[in-house]
């Protein structure tokens, strides 16, 4: 089955379901927006992600985090969070600090957008694919097509080792059921991904760096500079196409979600490394080597999931 096919198939669906609803419920708007709304609040968040996953790409080892974070939302759209990301594995420690502040309005009816913006502190000896990107300032812009399907579309400023530019747009349909401050949701979601390479060439050179400290211990220095062999890295790429279904309960206080995606890589990276290393007699070596990951030269699906609990006051 094609991405067309599949594209095709969820549309069909949604329309038959929103229109074989005896009580149809408005899917652009929960009990929990509409309080959110009313009022400002505090909510924290715990949550857990068992491979970090970006643009269809993770590291070679799975990239598991235990996520706590804590943020201000105002009545009025405005919002600031702080959280950190343990990594969850044998190399436990934590990964990354993070800290956003953003805005959500509406436009007109049926038309929302946003806007944000990122700053992000990684580990050193972070292995994260996105572990070369230390911020972004993002928009994106949200139509609710006759209450069928939501037409999203979003664009970001990446700032890693060199500025990155990424393109997103999906599809959803948001199925719900409501009881009073309880609501129960299901949103299917169709994404696809493009974006320029300069956060791949910084994760692959981190990478390789540390593999060539670590395998050369009478070295004095070691530099590498990196860059991706087949693509224009500055051209944006499709990177992946994304299927999702979150799965949400919101109450008046506290609510869980969990967040399954499968994500199917397109248009493969090579990259190649050139390695200059300093020896404590003097002698400088350089060498050149292909340093394409395994899992570009054979791009398989990804599926990873996400589980979170809040709780607001």
């Amino acid at each position: 089955m094609n991405i067309k096919t599949l594209l095709t198939a969820f549309i069909l669906v949604s329309i038959s379901n929103l229109y074989g609803q005896t009580n149809k419920v408005d899917s652009s708007k929960t009990t929990a927006d509409s309080s959110e709304k009313k009022t400002s609040y505090f909510k924290i968040t715990a949550a857990y992600i068992n491979n970090a996953t970006y643009n269809g790409r993770s590291d070679s080892g799975s990239t598991p985090y235990l996520t706590p974070t804590i943020g201000y939302y105002n009545k009025h759209g405005f919002y600031v969070s702080a959280g950190l990301s343990y990594l969850a594995n044998a190399n436990s420690s934590i990964d990354n600090y993070s800290l956003d502040a953003g805005y959500d309005f509406d436009i007109i009816d049926n038309l929302s957008a946003s806007i944000s913006a990122n700053k992000t502190f990684y580990n050193s000896n972070s292995t994260s694919i996105k572990s070369d990107v230390a911020g972004a300032i993002s928009g994106s812009l949200s139509y609710d097509l006759f209450e069928i399907v939501s037409i999203n579309a979003g664009a970001d400023v990446v700032f890693a080792s060199k500025k990155d530019y990424s393109l997103n747009l999906g599809l959803e349909h948001e199925f719900s059921f409501e009881e009073k401050n309880n609501k129960w949701t299901v949103t299917p979601t169709v994404t696809a991904n493009a974006s320029t390479l300069n956060f791949y060439e910084g994760y692959t050179n981190r990478r390789v760096k540390k593999a060539a400290k670590k395998g050369n211990p009478q070295a004095v220095s070691i530099s590498t500079v990196t860059s991706v062999s087949n693509r224009n890295v500055n051209q944006p790429t499709l990177l992946d196409f994304e299927l999702s279904a979150p799965i949400g309960y919101g109450g008046k206080k506290w609510g869980l979600a969990f967040s399954p995606t499968l994500a199917i890589p397109q248009n493969p990276i090579h990259t190649v490394t050139t390695t200059i290393t300093t020896l404590k007699n003097g002698i400088i070596k350089s060498k050149k080597a292909d340093t394409t990951q395994g899992t570009e030269l054979h791009l398989k699906n990804l599926f990873y999931a996400q589980v979170s609990v809040f709780y607001k006051f």
